[in-house]
């Protein structure tokens, strides 16, 4: 959307169809809060939204039936403009006669682009030398690929540093009777179905107090179907405040810490720290590269967790944190569901400079629309970065669908947007100087750094 608030004071009824068109520009009033946090005013910020670097989508057959895959990736972005942020997620799908592999990574780190594009490289190297080992033990060749690609990096032939460099991973292996998937860090894939299954493939990540910054724009943005929606969490989170990764850390001599303000407010994710010294700042307990982090209890193997496939599946959703930062489980699945039988089903040109809608974009990228959109709630409150988007939709389609649109599904039912005043959100009219305001984290989601200065930490 143009722009967005949460404290609006007036609200208008769109038709969903509205709501999901997205423009390409927008305007965020910032609250601008003093030293000890209140908040003393607001300063509107007008930005241009990125636009993709990728977009793709293909019908692939497997068997009886077939998969409609699209992905988007969409670049972070400072909403101010002073800082230049590059782009460092990455996503693919490679396939033969037996599943199609889909894999996701986000870097971080000076170098974690390099990190996420070098391991792209292994992937698909690896995939077309050892397809007896992906068929016949689809883990197996999970554990392999993660782990080769964190030992080529730590060889460091490819001049990639990747001392304080990195990235999550997840490998989705999908085959017409069982998904298998790995994860190392915490970019996570769903599975949307109509029943419930009786086992898990893997706990529900613990949304945590900052969601609470989005809880009122979801209840204003809730997408609605007739069909009830189950969004099983394919892969499991790995967060350092876990206890089984926790006691991991502290065994290999780390700690694991939030940061504070200068107040002594916790903020952001919990990090993986050196015991006495302020780095690497991991907001995770795996993942490749971060060779530093490596000597402290992190780790690259991936969870690796398996889904037998029913009849009632209805598609996957892998994304990066960019992605589920900003929209819990529930939300994507619900939303991709009253949005896909609208979306341009093949994208031959991708739409640039132009407001985007189902009418020219694929699913993934109106998915990946959407967590941006919701972003600039916690911009709003936060003053911070937009972090890299990346998203892999897989719908599937059987039989008697393939070659024929989902006429059957529901069609979403009309919505509250709350419309901003014009004269809303002047505030101040200039940037807040970091004196007059409190100190928050730098960043939502991992960073890596050799020193962090004017911050102090839990005991």
């Amino acid at each position: 959307m143009g722009c967005f608030t949460p404290t609006c004071r007036k609200s208008l009824i769109l038709i969903s169809d509205r709501l999901c068109t997205y423009n390409r520009s927008g305007k965020i009033p910032v609250k601008v809060r003093n030293r000890l946090g209140a908040v003393i005013g607001s300063q509107n910020v007008i930005f241009q939204p990125t636009d993709p670097i990728l977009i793709t989508s293909k019908e692939i057959s497997l068997g009886s039936e077939s998969f409609l895959i699209s992905s988007c990736i969409l670049p972070g972005m400072d909403p101010r403009g002073e800082y230049k942020k590059q782009c460092q997620d990455n996503c693919f799908y490679l396939y033969n006669d037996s599943g199609v592999l889909c894999c996701l990574f986000d870097g971080h780190g000076s170098q974690g682009e390099k990190v996420a594009e070098f391991c792209q490289s292994v992937i698909e190297k690896i995939f077309y030398q050892e397809q007896a080992l992906l068929i016949s033990n689809p883990d197996s060749f999970i554990k392999r690929a993660t782990e080769k690609c964190d030992n080529e990096l730590s060889s460091n032939q490819n001049n990639i540093d990747s001392e304080y460099s990195g990235c999550t991973g997840v490998l989705i292996y999908i085959t017409t009777s069982t998904i298998y998937c790995g994860s190392v860090g915490d970019s996570r894939g769903i599975i949307a179905t109509t029943i419930q299954p009786d086992i898990l493939p893997a706990p529900p990540a613990n949304q945590g107090i900052e969601r609470e910054i989005l809880a009122g724009i979801k209840q204003r943005r809730k997408s609605f179907v007739e069909t009830t929606i189950h969004s099983v969490q394919l892969t499991k989170d790995q967060k350092p405040e876990d206890p089984e990764e926790l006691q991991r850390i502290i065994k290999f001599g780390g700690r694991v810490q939030r940061l504070t303000d200068n107040l002594g407010n916790k903020i952001g994710p919990y990090r993986v720290w050196k015991l006495k010294t302020n780095t690497p700042g991991l907001a995770m307990s795996r993942s490749i590269g971060d060779m530093i982090a490596k000597n402290i209890g992190v780790i690259s193997e991936p969870v690796c967790t398996s889904y037998k496939r029913i009849e009632e599946d209805l598609f996957i959703v892998i994304g990066s944190d960019g992605i589920w930062d900003a929209m819990d489980n529930e939300d994507v699945g619900t939303f991709v569901e009253c949005y896909r039988n609208k979306c341009k089903t093949f994208v031959d040109n991708w739409c640039i400079g132009i407001d985007i809608n189902p009418s020219n974009s694929c699913i993934a990228q109106i998915v990946s629309e959407e967590a941006r959109m919701r972003w600039y709630a916690i911009v709003e409150e936060e003053d911070v970065m937009i972090d890299d988007i990346s998203c892999i939709v897989v719908e599937i389609r059987r039989n008697a669908e393939i070659g024929v649109k989902h006429s059957k599904r529901p069609v979403p039912i009309e919505e509250v947007l709350e419309k901003i005043d014009e004269d809303e959100g002047e505030g101040l009219k200039r940037a807040p100087t970091i004196k007059e305001i409190i100190v928050r984290d730098p960043r939502r989601g991992s960073f890596v750094s050799d020193k962090i200065e004017g911050l102090d930490f839990l005991g």
